[in-house]
């Protein structure tokens, strides 16, 4: 109740929407600007170090530095991955970048190598995911270990962890941790003929997707 205090944002800033990880929270702020706090031992919170944030007093408000997406860029979506945790967001480009745990790929960068907890890892330095030819992203979801986007042709690519098959791709493999997984070799999940996603997220280790027929399909553990 009113006991509880919000959470300090920083100055003349409010949320627009929230994602939460496993153990790590992110804010897409009014100025289309992202915020993250809590467990950053891979880097999920974008700062450049692997320093836990909000835990500590003045940590918080004006303290707690905005993720730096790139000279211009903005975000539009923030999703929150769990268990070991990876960030991404969906920029004012349509393009997809994501940061933190990697283990399984789930950053996409065609390595398994984590991103945002060593200096000069974010901002222009950490490059848009490669989504294939003249594509760009208009949604995304996360879950433990793999990443999703629908394309702006309707069709949706996931990557990262696939051992239960959450890919979509009819084979329990990783992808995008090795080189050659992304971009159009990257093949978009079949989701059957004349029906279009409107809708989708991804569980632990497994991905909906609700249909322009309000017809619902699941992949992945079960």
């Amino acid at each position: 109740g009113d006991n509880l205090a919000a959470v300090e944002l920083g100055t003349g800033r409010t949320a627009t929407a929230i994602a939460a990880g496993h153990a790590h929270t992110c804010a897409l702020l009014d100025n289309f600007s992202v915020k993250c706090w809590g467990n950053n031992a891979s880097g999920q919170l974008g700062l450049g170090d692997t320093n836990k944030r909000g835990d500590g007093a003045g940590e918080m408000g004006d303290n707690l530095a905005a993720v730096e997406l790139g000279t211009g860029r903005t975000a539009t979506a923030i999703v929150a991955g769990g268990d070991v945790g990876h960030t991404c967001a969906l920029l004012d480009n349509f393009s997809v970048k994501c940061w933190g745990d990697n283990t399984n790929g789930q950053l996409g960068r065609g390595d398994s190598t984590t991103r945002g907890g060593g200096p000069g890892e974010m901002g222009d330095n950490l490059a848009a995911i490669n989504l294939g030819t003249g594509r760009t992203a208009t949604s995304i979801t996360t879950g433990v270990g793999h990443t999703c986007v629908q394309l702006d042709d309707n069709n949706v690519k996931c990557w990262g962890s696939g051992d239960s098959g959450q890919l979509g791709t009819g084979k329990p493999y990783n992808l995008g941790d090795g080189a050659g997984e992304m971009g159009d070799n990257l093949g978009a999940v079949d989701l059957g003929t004349g029906i279009t996603a409107t809708v989708f997220v991804a569980g632990y280790n497994h991905t909906c997707v609700m249909f322009d027929n309000f017809s619902i399909k699941c992949w992945g553990l079960n």
